[in-house]
């Protein structure tokens, strides 16, 4: 599905902090880099922030554990973070849809999410 004129682009405050290296911590050029593409900044609510620890927990019952060579405690594997899940949650609450690389774990976690294939112009490497 191509996004329209009329749909707006936005992109809660946590993917900030993950674009930072994309920009060596420059966070001017971040900010214009945001504005040039008309991508706005919102903070996470609640609500968002509920389903992602409801999301963030049913991962982690799921995850294999591991065992702590040193004090022998059985320790979760994790191959994603919280912040996926913020992500995930602020999408799902104030967005129609998703634009993201890592289609695996919104499929899996947010399921009721409506995706977009990014235009080719767009896809990072």
């Amino acid at each position: 599905m191509a996004i329209t004129a009329k749909e707006t682009l936005a992109i809660p405050a946590v993917v900030f902090a993950e674009l930072m290296p994309q920009f060596q911590g420059d966070t001017k050029q971040i900010s214009l880099f945001l504005k040039q593409h008309k991508i706005g900044i919102e903070p996470l609510d609640l609500k968002s922030v509920s389903i992602a620890g409801e999301r963030w927990m049913k991962y982690l019952k799921k995850k294999s554990k591991t065992t702590c060579p040193n004090c022998g405690k059985k320790l979760n594997q994790k191959e994603h973070f919280l912040s996926d899940f913020y992500i995930g949650g602020f999408a799902l609450t104030g967005c129609d849809g998703i634009l993201t690389r890592d289609r695996g774990i919104y499929k899996k976690y947010f399921s009721d999410l409506l995706n977009y294939e990014p235009p080719s112009s767009m896809v990072l490497k």
